[in-house]
């Protein structure tokens, strides 16, 4: 064989190798992104805008499903417009009880029963809970029969363990404490100040004294959990509504995970808030906090997209439904 002809051969073979490892090495490579199934905002007219939030996470080779919007009809339309298939979900997180953010499950678990999701450690959506039934004269309990006492009168503080509901069999887990799920995935459980569910009734009701300096009322503060994953550029931030503030939760992601927010995606729950507070809150988010990157939607409001896209400019990330946005 010519020398040049058998240079040339030697060359090819080691070109096909070479090929051959990159082909192989992109399989193991894994495209990070975030598509927006359920929201009231879109680019694209196919899909059905509804009020609420939901996104589909693909991380690291993982499939999370964050949130699942208000309905589960429409949910449903667009996940089968986007061509997703549920069943390959890994993890559901649900940020927390309210509707615009759990309904879809219903059509979820019906294409994929066994998904393993996580609930904040809320009280009225099936976790553990203690209740104290002795009310306010414990004496009285030692002079009933023993058949009308509860429990048979062994205790009047009691952990009471829930059974039931719409997704009884479904594979829910109760999250109380900041944890990892998977590798770079961790939960940041966070509560709402200000919002929650009455276990004592006021003495007397007036506008705005249902607070914790209110001796008269004592509030189960709402459970939320927001989703943080690990990239070489910092802390992807997922949150649902934020009724805990987003700014506190971004603290307390940084708290937890020791890194910068380099994006912070979903909703910042702005929507109450007059100029002057969300322009202090944005801000803060920006300049105090250093969050890189926003991409904002459902409860955000009209005027912290606009003060957010004045703000960040560039770094500021459109997350419409149907959008997906790469990280």
């Amino acid at each position: 064989m010519d020398k040049m002809l058998f240079g040339s051969f030697l060359l090819l073979i080691s070109l096909s190798g070479l090929s051959q490892e990159k082909i192989a090495l992109s399989k193991t490579l894994h495209s990070n992104n975030a598509l927006i199934l359920f929201d009231a905002f879109s680019r694209d007219t196919a899909l059905t805008k509804g009020w609420g939030f939901s996104c589909l996470i693909e991380y690291n080779g993982k499939n999370i499903l964050f949130d699942a919007g208000s309905n589960a009809d429409l949910f449903k339309q667009n996940v089968i417009q986007l061509g997703i298939d549920l069943k390959k979900v890994d993890v559901v997180i649900v940020s927390h009880a309210h509707y615009d953010h759990l309904n879809g499950l219903d059509y979820l678990l019906s294409i994929n029963p066994k998904v393993k999701i996580y609930f904040p450690n809320d009280i009225f959506w099936g976790a553990q809970t203690v209740f104290n039934a002795t009310g306010q004269d414990s004496s009285v309990k030692d002079s009933l029969p023993v058949s009308l006492r509860y429990f048979d009168g062994k205790s009047d503080i009691f952990t009471v363990e829930q059974s039931g509901g719409r997704f009884l069999h479904a594979n829910i887990e109760f999250v109380k404490d900041f944890r990892e799920i998977l590798p770079g995935g961790r939960l940041i459980p966070t509560k709402a100040k200000y919002m929650g569910y009455f276990s004592k009734y006021p003495k007397s009701f007036t506008p705005g004294n249902f607070n914790e300096a209110n001796e008269d009322v004592k509030l189960n503060n709402l459970p939320e959990l927001s989703l943080s994953l690990t990239t070489d550029k910092g802390e992807v931030l997922f949150t649902g509504c934020s009724h805990s503030g987003v700014e506190n939760i971004i603290q307390e992601t940084i708290l937890k995970t020791g890194s910068k927010i380099d994006l912070l995606l979903g909703g910042f729950h702005l929507l109450p808030f007059d100029r002057i507070e969300t322009n202090k809150i944005c801000s803060m988010i920006k300049n105090d906090l250093k969050v890189r990157k926003v991409a904002p939607g459902h409860c955000t409001g009209h005027l912290a997209f606009k003060i957010l896209s004045d703000l960040y400019k560039a770094n500021f990330i459109y997350a419409g439904l149907g959008e997906k946005i790469s990280f």
